[in-house]
């Protein structure tokens, strides 16, 4: 799958590494016995990592599947590329929480004494990947950019969901600062967040200040982080039995012994179409492929003043209201990480197993149901926005060999992003989702133009107007 070094432990690993790899530490190595859902207090240094680039050579290679390779060549580009940032990441201690499209989300957890010393760690690890990583160019001509975010603080890692599927979400100020960070960034470049700022060793760390901002950015690191990797490494998960942990052994959770109890929850956090490979000890290249699907995104923003543990039961309740929804109609959720001060669902239709004639249309009804379903049973939420879309994206196996999961990556993907963000309080869709579902035209209003970033030639846009009598009616 182009991925580089640690590929031999997941080869030569039991299957429930081969399943770990799929999930963070921050899970791997949770208490079993805790009740669904909770909420667990810690302090943390967040990395967040977004490549530009994948949405145009998803779209390059796409020209090339019709001959059959596209699919397997870009694969290979992306994971050689975000396997080599990852691996950056994973030698300096760091857990990869989740990969969401083209960015990656990492977590070190430390104790709040030992912060601004794993700040200098981040920091230096960050100047390695933009030294190494920076700017890298494909051989289809797309060039390949990454901009990083750090923020620093006080973290809730909530876990919800129920006896079939289970999802995890990290919350706290140190979330929203590190997507701020990262908004700040250019290409090529490293912010620290304000409190990172406030937290780090500021007499090592030179740096820019930015106009109106007390976020700062990154120029250079005085000398080498003083905190041991090696140390803080042997420490993560010593109640768990491991299998031959060497020096050379980059994720500690790739040498898992068989442990059936540990091995049944994890698998909750993991989509049947991944663990149906991973049983039939099949390739996960097999999952990788340019294939028409339709996405659909869901945010929920919070009233605010809520207490993390507040926040958990409106996620927990979100969680398998939506799950239930999207099941029901075919669909799977794919991610649910926290956004733009809110909670977000990604969710996939049309996936290996799932497809059907009519998924745009079904889609649509998951949508309208999980939008009415958090406005009148969620209480504590102030606003929620869907965006559906329809069209090719590439969907697949993508990361490092201990740690990767199944995403979607292509401008469909990010549209649906937008649509979510630019059109508050509304299930919003593009036109070839209203085509593909072949509902009557008076389901649909047409939506004010906006200019959304990163979106050129979005097309006619629309919000979905129906209620259940009437979807029903015409499933059936």
């Amino acid at each position: 799958m182009g991925w580089i070094k640690g590929e031999g432990e997941i080869e030569d690993s039991y299957k429930i590494s081969k399943i770990a790899a799929h999930v963070p530490d921050l899970v791997v190595y949770s208490t079993l016995t805790n009740d669904i859902p909770y909420a667990e207090n810690f302090h943390g240094v967040l990395l967040f990592a977004d490549v530009s680039g994948f949405t145009n050579l998803t779209e390059k290679f796409s020209l090339s599947s019709k001959k059959g390779y596209g699919a397997d060549e870009l694969t290979r580009t992306l994971n050689s590329y975000i396997g080599e940032i990852v691996s950056h990441i994973l030698d300096a201690g760091g857990d990869i929480l989740n990969y969401a499209g083209d960015a990656i989300l990492a977590l070190w957890t430390v104790e709040r004494v030992q912060l601004s010393e794993v700040i200098s760690l981040v920091v230096k690890c960050s100047l390695n990947i933009q030294d190494q990583c920076g700017v890298r160019e494909t051989e289809v001509g797309c060039q390949l950019k990454v901009k990083i975010g750090i923020s620093a603080g006080k973290l809730s890692k909530v876990i919800v969901g129920d006896e079939i599927s289970q999802y995890f979400v990290v919350i706290g100020r140190a979330v929203d600062e590190v997507r701020l960070a990262e908004g700040l960034a250019v290409a090529s470049t490293i912010i620290l967040s304000p409190n990172a700022w406030e937290l780090c060793e500021r007499d090592n760390i030179a740096i820019d200040p930015i106009e109106n901002e007390r976020a700062v950015k990154v120029r250079y690191i005085k000398r080498e982080p003083s905190f041991s990797v090696e140390k803080y490494q042997d420490s993560i998960g010593t109640s768990v039995e491991h299998d031959k942990v060497t020096r050379e052994c980059v994720r500690r959770a790739s040498r898992l012994m068989p442990n059936a109890e540990l091995e049944k929850t994890l698998r909750k956090y993991i989509m049947k179409t991944v663990l149906q490979k991973i049983d039939d000890d099949q390739p996960l290249e097999y999952l990788s492929e340019m294939r028409p699907a339709t996405i659909v995104f869901v945010n929920m923003q919070f009233k605010g003043g809520e207490s993390d543990q507040e926040q958990c039961m409106t996620i927990h309740q979100a969680a398998i209201g939506i799950g239930q929804q999207i099941v029901k109609h075919h669909g799977r959720v794919n991610k649910v990480f926290m956004f733009d001060k809110g909670c977000t669902f990604l969710c996939l239709f049309g996936l290996p197993g799932d497809k059907r004639e009519d998924e745009s249309a079904h889609a649509l009804q998951a949508a309208y149901g999980v939008h009415d379903l958090c406005q009148k049973e969620i209480r504590s939420l102030k606003t929620v926005s869907v965006g559906v879309t329809t069209g090719p994206v590439f969907c697949g196996v993508v990361g490092h060999p201990v740690r990767h999961e199944y995403t979607v990556i292509g401008r469909k993907v990010n549209l649906a992003a937008r649509l979510m963000m630019h059109y508050p309080g509304v299930v919003s869709r593009d036109s070839e989702t209203c085509y593909y579902s072949k509902l009557p035209a008076f389901y649909f209003n047409e939506l004010p133009k906006k200019a959304m970033k990163g979106v050129k030639n979005p097309g006619v846009l629309y919000q979905f107007m129906a209620n259940k009598q009437q979807m029903y009616d015409h499933l059936m």
